[in-house]
């Protein structure tokens, strides 16, 4: 009897026997869970990087799941799933055969289920310290691409997590793996690391060939008068597969009525409940060629915020309709277009491209003809956002405010992406990548610049966020949020210090211009905008160890002689400003 109960109560998986000895993915995704943990997990997050395993015979009676690695194609081996500070590597497990048919294995997981697989968590193992106290497993969905198993685990720390965990099954013969050069365009893509040293990269890429075609599903939580904007931001990219030849690749339907929308392989915009102002475009990807096989655009419901906090500082100064306290659909939508545009970039193995926006002579970005053709940026990849060179003359000359929807650079990087044929490159096709420093190595890659001139750009912040000031009835949100920007475009300006553009160190009377202008801007900060933790902040970059370093680096003794010689004319003015040789 007690038997007979036990095998009532397993959770089975029926196993297809093709799949025993091949690789599988194994990942989770949350479907629920009672406690916000905004960025790192929430509802419909899974893990970032999925095991590789295998099922293979084991003692009799049973298969194990082990981690398994491959060949990469220059000859380096990967070796499962790599500990990024988040996840472990999968962990071998042994399941038994509790029924064998002609075509499968029924395998008893439900040990193997008794509490929320740590390898395979998409919430990391601190929150969830030691085995759940109590769990139930409430669905099992057997396809002929993956198994997945939904299960509610209980923590005695409170936590209770609601998790769909699947293996999906993987191609025998992935697809050939492609590495983008970068000189040329920028994708994300698997890394591997050389035993000597250095790494290389697979880049991310979908397998569109034989007219594949993508759906994407829209949250059903989404407001409905969105869902025209977030179609047209995914669907814009189809104007760039037109152009090679590919035809309408992506398609966006509202969520039907019982869509499975934790499967491993459905694509969605996903509404995230936390209080977070951010989106991210997701993928799942076969680390063997860097295919993608499924992927998501998150959306935080506080995204919304930001992109109305950019819009009212990078263009109040020049329409009043960015000044208002609360945007119509007319203007948020085209916002809403252009951040989804962005993620599905991403969705599509694009990396970031923040020398999009320097692509762009600072004079063209004041032109009607060329803003209303080309936006802000070559690449709605970059940072730049909204045309802040303009002021309200140049509005009122036609000169356009907002981003591209798709620039120069993305209809090429996805002829290099996707194309057999070689693709060549415009005029504004530049690249160059986001760099992880508080200060950009290299100018022409900046978060929030526009066009080639980063001075320019910087005094054209600066002038909105003195103009605003001006705007009665400011409220305390938006004053803190000029005070923010002003120290952030000053702090911009530190690029050209010590900087390099395309292997050409920044100029020596542009890098004594940007320090003066440094100084202009700290001696003229407006009386409501004063802070003087950012002051003190901005001054000790300066003489830090950081940025001498890289002049010493990129220009030499002398320029860092000359440096310190032009400091030392503003220490009166500013005693917190010590130079190294004044420290003994």
């Amino acid at each position: 009897m007690k038997t007979v109960l036990l095998l009532l109560l397993a959770t089975t998986l029926h196993l297809p026997k093709e799949q025993v000895g091949t690789p599988v993915l194994a990942g989770s995704r949350i479907v629920e869970v009672n406690r916000d943990g905004g960025r790192v997990f929430g509802s419909g997050q899974r893990n970032l990087i999925p095991a590789l395993m295998q099922f293979d015979a084991g003692a009799p009676g049973t298969l194990t799941l082990h981690p398994v690695g491959f060949r990469s194609p220059r000859g380096m081996e990967w070796r499962g799933q790599r500990n990024n500070g988040r996840n472990r590597p999968g962990r071998p497990g042994l399941l038994p055969v509790v029924e064998e048919t002609a075509d499968a294995y029924v395998v008893d997981v439900s040990d193997f289920f008794s509490s929320y697989p740590e390898w395979m968590s998409a919430i990391p193992p601190r929150v969830l310290p030691g085995r759940a106290v109590s769990h139930e497993i409430l669905q099992v969905n057997e396809t002929q691409q993956y198994l997945e198993v939904v299960g509610r685990y209980h923590y005695e720390n409170g936590m209770d997590v609601t998790a769909s965990c699947w293996f999906l099954f993987l191609k025998e013969t992935p697809m050939p793996a492609w590495h983008a050069d970068p000189d040329l365009a920028g994708y994300n893509g698997v890394d591997f690391r050389r035993p000597e040293g250095g790494r290389f990269q697979i880049s991310h890429r979908w397998d569109l060939s034989g007219g594949k075609k993508l759906d994407f599903y829209v949250d059903k939580a989404f407001p409905a008068e969105w869902y025209p904007y977030i179609k047209e931001g995914i669907e814009d990219w189809n104007q760039a597969f037109e152009r090679i030849g590919l035809g309408k690749v992506l398609t966006v339907h509202p969520e039907p009525e019982g869509l499975d929308r934790y499967s491993p392989l459905v694509n969605m915009v996903r509404y995230m409940d936390g209080p977070e102002s951010n989106a991210k475009g997701d993928v799942l990807v076969d680390p063997r060629s860097g295919e993608i096989l499924q992927g998501d655009i998150l959306w935080w419901k506080q995204v919304l915020d930001r992109l109305c906090d950019w819009r009212y500082l990078q263009t109040g100064a020049a329409d009043p309709a960015a000044r208002a306290e609360e945007y119509p659909i007319e203007i948020l939508g085209p916002m809403i277009r252009y951040s989804i545009c962005h993620e599905m970039g991403h969705v599509l193995g694009l990396s970031h491209n923040l020398g999009a926006s320097w692509a762009y002579p600072a004079d063209s970005l004041l032109s009607p003809t060329f803003t209303q053709k080309y936006g802000t940026a070559a690449s709605v990849m970059d940072y730049a956002r909204f045309n802040h060179l303009a002021t309200a003359r140049d509005v009122a000359k036609g000169v356009s405010l907002l981003p591209p929807r798709l620039g120069p650079y993305d209809y090429y990087a996805i002829a290099v992406g996707y194309s057999d044929k070689e693709a060549e490159a415009g005029p504004y096709c530049y690249y160059a990548p986001l760099y992880n420093a508080a200060i950009s190595p290299d100018p022409s890659a900046q978060p929030e610049s526009l066009g080639d001139q980063l001075l320019r750009s910087s005094g054209a912040g600066i002038r909105n966020c003195r103009l605003l000031l001006r705007q009665d009835g400011l409220t305390a949100h938006r004053k803190d949020l000029i005070r923010h920007q002003y120290y952030r475009y000053v702090s911009l300006t530190l690029s050209n210090i010590g900087g390099v553009i395309q292997g050409v160190p920044v100029d020596e009377k542009d890098r004594e211009r940007t320090i003066r202008f440094v100084f202009a801007c700290l001696e003229n900060v407006p009386e409501e905008l004063k802070d003087q933790r950012e002051e003190d902040r901005i001054l000790h970059e300066l003489t830090g160890n950081f940025l001498p370093e890289r002049i010493r680096e990129t220009c030499g003794e002398k320029s860092l002689d000359r440096y310190y010689r032009l400091l030392r004319g503003y220490t009166a003015k500013h005693p917190g400003l010590v130079l190294p040789e004044e420290t003994e």
